[in-house]
């Protein structure tokens, strides 16, 4: 592929353009502006130019927000390999920073979506600390325009504005309150149901949920599940709720003062593998034991749990499982199929461990 030159760089730029349609170089629809000027090595504003000089020339669609341009003149050849296409996963963090387990799940599903001529990438906007994100949702979805959206972790904001522009998208997770996008995500509610039931029959009436300081519905579904589950008996039983700020100085602390505030907490369920870890290492640093001193059950997993002596009692989903569940869907938004009002549960399996202790009730 040539580079454009200095001189006349727009027009040099509209004649490879129309030189990589020809040739099958380019399919449709475009790659995003940001991509194609990266790969012409140019400057957007000179891309800008040539592209409305191509839609001028009705070589291609005009850009509409939210949508790649389509290529209008198919060449003559044009090649019988379909068209790839463009899963955009919005993160509020980088993939380097996402929970191991998401990682598995993105492989498993970026793999999958392979087999279509689907291909993923991690985005990660400037988007998740602002109350009025519309302006830069705007412009992130001008730069990267894919085929289809997986909203994670995503603000209640986001998740409104990507509504309100009918944009093919998927919340994995749970949607925020008011939200109407369809949504796939492990019924952490069920889960938790299980466990508080699991407790109450080895005689744990005092139980601690530890969740992190953030605002996400499958927290707060977990919550709900647990105190369900205690519900029967009210008088005889409590739940607490515990919240730490996101390090393991927040979760040692929040432990601390959980247990101070009540004594008779028997049991710890954890939503996070750092939970397991801090938690462990703070009690061996203290001679406590797991289950003698206290009783942990993890809401999540990842596979040095079973490295761990005692096991940990846990829930977990496969990732090909959430995977599948999720490309098919995906395909359907591709292809152009409404998913209005979908939602689907994937219920975590139990995994026994040796971390929770029988009470003698006697």
């Amino acid at each position: 592929m040539k580079l454009p030159s200095r001189n006349s760089l727009v027009s040099q730029t509209v004649a490879i353009i129309e030189e990589m349609i020809q040739s099958g170089e380019l399919q449709s629809p475009l790659p995003g502006e940001r991509r194609l000027a990266a790969r012409l090595h140019i400057g957007r504003d000179t891309l800008r130019s040539a592209l409305s000089e191509l839609e001028r020339r009705q070589w291609i669609s005009a850009g509409n927000q939210g949508s790649r341009r389509k290529i209008l003149k198919v060449p003559s050849s044009s090649p019988t390999e379909s068209a790839t296409k463009l899963v955009g996963f919005v993160s509020p963090k980088p993939l380097e920073e996402l929970p191991r387990n998401m990682l598995i799940e993105l492989d498993a599903l970026r793999a999958i979506l392979a087999k279509s001529n689907t291909s993923l990438e991690i985005l990660t906007p400037a988007v998740f600390h602002t109350t009025n994100p519309d302006k830069r949702l705007e412009q992130f979805i001008h730069d990267n325009q894919a085929d289809a959206w997986i909203l994670y972790r995503c603000t209640r904001e986001i998740q409104h504005w990507f509504a309100s522009k009918k944009l093919p998208c998927i919340i994995r997770g749970y949607p925020q309150p008011g939200v109407l996008l369809p949504y796939l995500d492990e019924d952490w509610k069920a889960a938790a149901y299980h466990v508080g039931t699991q407790l109450l029959q080895k005689g744990h009436t005092n139980v601690a949920l530890l969740v992190p300081n953030q605002p996400l519905q499958g927290l707060k579904a977990a919550e709900e599940g647990l105190k369900e589950a205690f519900e029967f008996d009210s008088e005889n039983c409590r739940v607490d709720i515990l919240t730490e700020k996101g390090d393991k100085d927040g979760v040692v602390h929040s432990i601390q003062k959980g247990l101070s505030q009540n004594p008779s907490i028997t049991a710890l369920i954890l939503t996070r593998p750092r939970h397991i870890l801090n938690t462990i290492t703070w009690l061996a640093s203290h001679r406590f034991h797991v289950p003698e001193h206290l009783s942990l059950v993890g809401l999540c997993y990842d596979s040095w749990f079973e490295e761990i002596i005692p096991t940990i009692t846990h829930y977990k989903i496969s990732h090909i499982k959430m995977a599948t569940a999720l490309s098919r869907r995906l395909n359907s938004l591709m292809q152009g199929s409404s998913l209005d009002n979908y939602s689907h549960f994937v219920i975590p399996e139990e995994a026994h461990g040796h971390s929770v202790k029988t009470l003698n009730n006697d």
